[in-house]
């Protein structure tokens, strides 16, 4: 991938899926002076830093998932039920990575109740306002948000770590899953997403749903046309129609959140390269400031 000289580029990160990537991908005996682990905060440094430099974009955001229950736990109690508590040595990076962040003058959103997913909807939502025109890339190791892709949206994809990577457009999508990014919510309805531990329709595989979805278009038709089905795909969502429709409600993202500080995106500020450069010495990441040097243009400012 080649560098993007787009001044009109937003940038969206997804902190917990990097965060997690780095944690699982980088080794535990990467430490900061007080021996603590900072492997994770380091891979989402690294990845951010590589980010900046190839897209330089006008605008970029981080989106956090809040504390506790959310709406979809409040609609479904067994929801990511099948998810791993992770270590404390992870949940304690995550301020650390909110510090780098403020260190790089890029702001941080979250909001109770809500996942990082519905505050990346929100967002573009309303810079999709403001600026029709605008370009925005999706950084993130979760294809649920590909919900969101469109012709001036992609989704760049963490396959692996944060080093291996896919970025996803329109095509992409209907490549791997045969329908467009706009019947993904119905999709993972029809089929169920295990990753979150939601059942969709028992017996329905991602090629049915694809095909079925390709046939009739959205879930309200399907149901609409189950005497045009065979005899087992009509009993199995006719048996299942209120799980499919409480599938579909957990996986839709949220573009309406109330009380998210957008403001904060048009007060961001040029980089300051000292201030960058201090925060990275206090959590020792002498090789990333090696590269900061490398990067630096004569206006004492990155990028």
């Amino acid at each position: 991938m080649t560098k993007k000289n787009n001044n009109n580029t937003m940038i969206i990160i997804d902190a917990q899926a990097v965060l997690h990537r780095a944690w699982h991908a980088l080794p535990k005996t990467l430490t900061d002076k007080n021996h603590k682990p900072i492997n994770a905060v380091y891979g989402f440094t690294m990845l951010l830093l590589k980010l900046l430099k190839q897209y330089s974009p006008q605008k970029t955001a981080v989106a956090f998932d809040s504390k506790g229950p959310t709406f979809r736990h409040k609609k479904y109690k067994d929801y990511k039920a099948n998810r791993p508590l992770q270590p404390q040595e992870f949940y304690d990076q995550i301020d650390k990575a909110k510090k780098i962040l403020k260190g790089f003058n890029i702001p941080v959103f979250a909001k109770k109740g809500y996942e990082a997913d519905d505050i990346i909807a929100s967002i573009i939502k309303h810079q999709k306002k403001r600026n029709p025109s605008k370009d925005f890339l999706i950084v993130t190791g979760d294809l649920d948000l590909s919900q969101l892709i469109d012709e001036k949206t992609k989704l760049y994809f963490l396959k692996q770590g944060v080093a291996t990577l896919k970025v996803y457009d329109k095509k992409d999508i209907k490549k791997r899953f045969g329908i467009g990014p706009e019947k993904v919510a119905d999709f993972k309805a029809l089929c169920g997403d295990s990753s979150d531990n939601i059942p969709g329709a028992p017996g329905i595989g991602p090629k049915t749903a694809s095909n079925l979805l390709q046939k009739y278009d959205n879930l309200e038709n399907i149901f609409n046309s189950l005497d045009q089905c065979n005899k087992r795909i009509k009993k199995i969502i006719s048996d299942n129609k209120e799980q499919i429709k409480r599938a579909k409600e957990l996986v839709e993202l949220k573009y309406e959140i109330k009380g998210i500080d957008f403001e904060k995106l048009n007060n961001q500020q040029k980089f300051d390269i000292n201030q960058i450069i201090k925060m990275l010495k206090k959590f020792n990441f002498q090789s990333l400031i090696k590269r900061i040097y490398k990067i630096e243009n004569k206006q004492g400012n990155l990028f």
